[in-house]
């Protein structure tokens, strides 16, 4: 499913302010429970270049909400399909933000979307399905992402996952662990280490996280879980969802980028064969963390 973006307004730095003040209500509100890092550490600028992890900011009729991505090439970044969801409002524009701190980020750090692309089998299950939700999508950026940003590294077709596994996060999402906290900390770029897979979906298509103690929240969506390999760290992970609609210390699902691999590269060169979109003007402002949306099954 590919959809496109339109912008109307000059560009404008991002209000940290603005973000907690706003209304979660947005189009992915009812399609996850990813967010920001809870019990994480603030990422710095140096470190999020060599990571290739970006911001991402939503705006559509009814709000705008945070998810968070990783460039695969210049022009290219990996996110969940749940942030371009548009069911419930239709997306006016993407900013793709190249700071670690979203409201300090400067007009040279954002990016505009001009268009995205969604894995065809998304589906959010009902809540005792158990069926794997396909949360993976790419956004395509109007212009190349600044030159100083090293691409994240996607795993290789036969890296093996197993339990027991310990993966780093990253995300822009809250660090209270509260999802109704009136306290909204996302905006702000955090990782976490030891993370440990917990379990591996049937179909192979989601990990199951242990998230306990630590881990994703709102806002982190579409954010990156690393494997540290002899190459160094790979995404592995795609920010999907919680299991609780309360709490983001439990138990995190991610898409399983080995076995999305196929999907990912075929649809990035059809993304990058497309004729170059002309840039628009965009205005980033208002922006919240996804809402808590109804929990999925366990994997």
């Amino acid at each position: 499913m590919e959809v496109s973006f339109k912008s109307q307004c000059g560009i404008a730095l991002l209000s940290l302010a603005m973000l907690a003040s706003c209304a979660p209500n947005n189009q992915n509100a009812s399609n996850a429970l990813a967010g920001n890092i809870v019990g994480g550490r603030n990422m710095s600028l140096k470190d999020q270049k060599k990571a290739g992890v970006v911001g991402i900011v939503i705006s559509t009729a009814d709000g705008m909400g945070i998810c968070t991505g990783s460039l695969i090439a210049k022009n290219i970044v990996l996110t969940a399909a749940h942030c371009l969801d548009e069911s419930e409002s239709p997306i006016q524009n993407i900013y793709v933000v190249f700071a670690e701190n979203i409201e300090s980020a400067k007009p040279e750090q954002i990016r505009i979307a001009s268009t995205g692309v969604a894995h065809e089998g998304f589906a959010p299950s009902a809540p005792d399905s158990g069926k794997s939700w396909n949360d993976v999508a790419l956004l395509k950026l109007s212009e190349d992402a600044p030159a100083d940003f090293k691409l994240a590294l996607l795993p290789s077709a036969d890296l093996k996952l197993n339990v027991g596994q310990k993966l780093i996060q990253s995300g822009y999402g809250r660090a209270e662990a509260d999802r109704a906290s009136t306290t909204d900390s996302s905006g702000v770029l955090r990782t976490v280490s030891g993370i440990g897979i917990l379990a591996i979906s049937a179909d192979g298509l989601e990990l199951q996280m242990d998230e306990a103690k630590k881990g994703s929240c709102n806002g982190d969506s579409g954010g990156p879980a690393y494997l540290k390999t002899s190459k160094g760290q790979v995404v592995v992970g795609v920010d999907s969802r919680g299991t609780s609609q309360t709490s983001c210390i439990g138990v995190g699902i991610y898409t399983n980028v080995v076995a999305q691999l196929a999907w990912i590269k075929e649809n990035m060169q059809s993304l990058q064969a497309q004729p170059a979109a002309v840039p628009a003007p965009a205005l980033a402002q208002n922006a919240a963390a996804p809402a808590t949306p109804a929990p999925s099954a366990t994997p």
